[in-house]
């Protein structure tokens, strides 16, 4: 009987061991689960170019950029039971046709923080200037005047940033690229929610 009992005990020592091992295992695939990041919202207030080759500067960008954009941008945690914390501000940069035009900071210095399980932060981006310089080539200007009028531009938004996953020490960079449609026609249908690719990531174990 004793020593029926000690391997009952002995086979649940195992079980209880193996299992641990398992949930250890389980857990610590979860905490490197990325973040994902879509744009909910996006405006498009106008977007237009400006040809200045004709002003004698031979050393300045040709073309002038003038646009008005605000985005909603949502970084949601997928992971039903562990926490994400931004160890870096979120950077955003627009592009059209591959080239960078503007570039904006979602959150400063002190405004880093943790993102809960299964929870969403959403950072409200403007970005707007009036005749910022650009250097585009002659197939990215005839596609803006072809856009121009269709009335519908092709926008990339590239987010960037560093997040750390709780009970895993290292650190983990994201890139995603956001294709965008947007409209300058006021009877434009409603946005539709884009959500973004991963363009490349490195694992930082520092």
């Amino acid at each position: 009987m004793g020593r029926a009992r000690c391997c009952c005990a002995a086979w649940l020592v195992v079980v209880l061991v193996a299992m641990s091992a398992f949930v250890i295992t389980f857990l610590l695939v979860v905490e490197l689960t990325p973040v994902e990041v879509t744009v909910d919202e996006a405006s498009l207030g106008r977007l237009s170019l400006a040809n200045t080759s004709g002003n004698g500067n031979a050393t300045a960008p040709s073309f002038l950029l003038s646009y008005n954009l605000s985005l909603a941008v949502a970084v949601h945690n997928p992971s039903w039971s562990t926490r994400a914390w931004r160890t870096s501000p979120l950077d955003a940069e627009l592009r059209f046709r591959g080239r960078p035009f503007a570039a904006v900071r979602m959150g400063t210095a002190g405004e880093w923080g943790r993102i809960r399980a299964l929870r969403t932060e959403v950072h409200r981006v403007a970005s707007a200037a009036e005749r910022a310089p650009v250097d585009l080539g002659s197939f990215e200007v005839a596609e803006f005047d072809r856009e121009r009028v269709a009335g519908e531009f092709g926008l990339e938004l590239v987010v960037a940033g560093e997040f750390k996953y709780q009970a895993h020490s290292g650190r983990r960079r994201i890139k995603v690229s956001c294709p965008l449609r947007l409209s300058l026609l006021p009877t434009s249908a409603a946005f539709e929610r884009v959500e973004c690719t991963e363009e490349c990531r490195d694992d930082d174990d520092d």
